[in-house]
């Protein structure tokens, strides 16, 4: 009896593990997918245009990230707003890039590659994944990775919009934008300075407007903009 339940326990601890493989490899695909969905759908800049030669110069230098290959790209449109995905991929508005400064933008920037250093942005896409229930059931658990409709990807566009991060994901990814700044000799300040800018538009924009349900998203900003201040205050009397 016992070797009979022992057999039936590794039988289905390998079905658990076939199971998150399996899991892994659709976050991986779904972000491939995903972001040239993205790409189709939104206006990207190209490398003569005003926004594409400053991308250049930010960024034309940073080719991995703590072992992630990176690529980047500015999407024409008037939100306030940056993104980065699990294979990589680094999206900035146009509209972000107007209102910062270039230590400002790379600061956000690191910000955001920080959530997929730390997998927040897999997690964030798998619940996407499910929420927008592209899939069944049985297709979540199948051995083989199809591939998304445009539907779909929409879909899980719309469900990725409304993701929220934890305040602990905040937190460490606000630590990550800081600690890249300093990595890339930026204003050590740059943090703070992109987080408060976010924090007095939040402020001023309509109750309903997209900017304010976007930034509502992120918890505890004026405690994030505080403690980002903290940080900078500290590294540069240490530096002293």
């Amino acid at each position: 009896m016992y070797e009979i339940n022992n057999m039936k326990l590794r039988y289905t601890l390998i079905g658990v593990l076939c199971f998150s493989i399996n899991i892994v490899l659709q976050a991986q695909q779904m972000s491939r997918e995903y972001m040239q969905w993205m790409d189709t759908h939104n206006p990207l800049t190209k490398p003569d245009t005003e926004y594409g030669k400053r991308l250049e110069k930010l960024t034309g230098h940073i080719k991995e990230v703590d072992g992630l290959k990176v690529n980047f790209g500015v999407y024409e449109v008037v939100d306030v707003n940056a993104f980065a995905c699990g294979d990589g991929s680094v999206r900035i508005c146009a509209g972000l890039m107007d209102i910062m400064t270039d230590d400002e933008v790379m600061a956000v920037v690191g910000h955001e590659i920080g959530h997929v250093i730390h997998t927040d942005s897999k997690d964030a896409m798998k619940s996407a994944y499910l929420r927008s229930a592209v899939k069944n059931a049985a297709g979540a658990a199948s051995s083989t990775v199809s591939k998304l409709t445009d539907s779909e990807l929409g879909a899980m566009a719309e469900a990725l919009a409304g993701a929220q991060y934890s305040q602990k994901q905040e937190t460490e990814a606000d630590d990550y934008g800081f600690e890249f700044s300093i990595k890339h000799n930026l204003d050590p300040y740059a943090m703070y300075n992109a987080l408060n800018k976010l924090l007095e538009l939040s402020a001023d924009a309509p109750k309903e407007s997209k900017f304010q349900k976007m930034f509502s998203s992120h918890p505890d900003t004026a405690k994030r903009v505080a403690r980002a201040k903290e940080k900078a205050d500290e590294y540069m009397k240490n530096k002293q």
